[in-house]
């Protein structure tokens, strides 16, 4: 047996959960490891000691954050005082720059001398670009999902390596008859609480053209499962809530359109082939600062790359009753509109994927510090 290496992950989402996952799936095969710190109800089968979920982060913006700004202080203080009292052999901290960069910042103030390594990094390239000299002052190596960003750390000395992204392992579909729109209103309790309105609306949009004739797929995580079930139990079309990854796998093959809260499902749904509308709104002075920091048209990636709208995206202002109105009913209605995206976005996904996964990429880079 190897000898024991302890490290300490941190991530704060749902996607972040899912690359620690799929991380450690190969990693614990590898090397006797002992593995703490923060994660989701998916990675945490492969940690000792969890100190915190990723239900605790619900926050999203920059205004938003400002209200949650004095815990998210007590949690990094809590979690330095873990990280140097234990001495980690390696720190990971994955996405989440806004919680990770302090994080790495203040472990490094205290005199923590092994290596941290960040996955995914922050959209420099689309605003904050300063972020990626702080991140070099206080990370040993970045992993990046797209290759056109490793010019951006490289140039601050910040040892960086493309990994692709994790949309690699997603199986492609044929949407066509199929029996489920899905309805994903996002990983985190305020995005559900702002965003389910809209929702409601496309349900009721349903509910009044019996001849679509489509049930609703709500994946979701376990601390979001109550409230949409709340939410939905009096709707007269079936609905089909989980969090059962098994079941969200099985229900994702029989799904036909999509109306997705921005993020990275917006990309899993693409890689799928499902043609989606996407939705987000933040807080209105998020909204108004984002507009003057901000250096890109688009939220959703393949819509950024392609400089046009492939995916229909309603947010921030824009997003409001009568437009949501009008491009979910071309969602459910126009199937030509819906082959053209998914053509469309079959042109762009190449920028998403590398030659290997990305999880046999990180892992075997990984080993080497440890």
């Amino acid at each position: 047996m190897t000898k024991l290496k302890k490290i300490f992950i941190c991530c704060t989402e749902q996607s972040g959960d899912n690359i620690a996952y799929n991380l450690l799936n190969i990693l614990k095969k590898k090397k006797n490891l002992k593995v703490e710190g923060v994660c989701g109800e998916k990675a945490q089968k492969f940690f000792t000691k969890k100190y915190y979920d990723i239900s605790d982060f619900k926050s999203m913006g920059i205004f938003e954050i400002i209200f949650s700004i004095f815990k998210y202080i007590k949690i990094i203080n809590h979690l330095n005082r873990i990280i140097i009292k234990n001495n980690y052999d390696l720190i990971i901290t994955i996405d989440s720059p806004d919680f990770n960069y302090p994080l790495a910042k203040k472990i490094k103030k205290n005199f923590y001398k092994n290596k941290i390594i960040h996955i995914v990094a922050p959209s420099v390239w689309a605003w904050r670009p300063d972020r990626a000299r702080k991140f070099a002052n206080v990370f040993d190596e970045i992993f990046t999902l797209f290759k056109f960003e490793n010019k951006y750390f490289t140039k601050y000395n910040l040892k960086t390596t493309f990994i692709g992204h994790p949309i690699f392992h997603i199986p492609t579909y044929n949407y066509k008859n199929k029996k489920f729109i899905a309805f994903l209103p996002g990983s985190r309790e305020g995005e559900v609480l702002k965003l389910f309105r809209y929702y409601e609306i496309a349900y009721k949009i349903l509910l009044a053209n019996k001849d679509i004739n489509l049930d609703i797929f709500i994946p979701t995580l376990p601390h979001l499962e109550k409230i949409i079930k709340t939410k939905t139990k009096k709707w007269k079309i079936k609905t089909v809530v989980t969090s059962n990854s098994k079941l969200i796998d099985k229900n994702y093959k029989k799904v036909k359109l999509s109306v997705t809260c921005s993020g990275t499902a917006t990309l899993e749904i693409a890689k799928r082939n499902i043609p989606q509308l996407i939705i987000y709104k933040f807080n209105f002075m998020t909204t108004i600062i984002g507009k003057m920091l901000v250096n890109v048209k688009y939220a959703n990636l393949i819509n950024i790359f392609s400089n046009k709208m492939i995916i229909p995206e309603l947010t921030n202002f824009n997003l409001n009753d009568f437009n949501f109105t009008n491009e979910f009913k071309l969602l459910i209605l126009d199937e030509k509109r819906n082959t053209q995206q998914v053509n469309k976005i079959n042109k762009y996904l190449k920028y998403f994927e590398n030659n290997k996964s990305p999880y046999q990429i990180s892992s075997d880079k990984i080993i080497k510090y440890l």
